[in-house]
């Protein structure tokens, strides 16, 4: 048997992408602005920006899992 989550709980899951997503995008871009201001190889700026990119957006995605973690050890 499949269940799907409730309509709020998706509502609020896509609300945490999105957030996740622009968050990722800043610090991307913060990265991005700081190597090429340090005089960096663009190719330089770039990986790093995508490495902050994915760094942020993974670390984003852990909270939700960390807090239900928790919330099932409290009772």
């Amino acid at each position: 048997m499949v269940t799907h989550p409730s309509p709020a709980r998706s509502r609020v899951w896509l609300l945490w992408l999105g957030i996740a997503t622009l968050l990722s995008v800043v610090a991307a871009l913060a990265v991005a602005l700081i190597k090429v201001r340090a005089r960096g190889d663009m190719a330089d700026a770039l990986l790093s920006a995508g490495a902050a990119f994915a760094t942020t957006f993974g670390l984003c995605l852990a909270v939700p899992a960390a807090i239900r973690e928790l919330k099932s050890l409290g009772g």
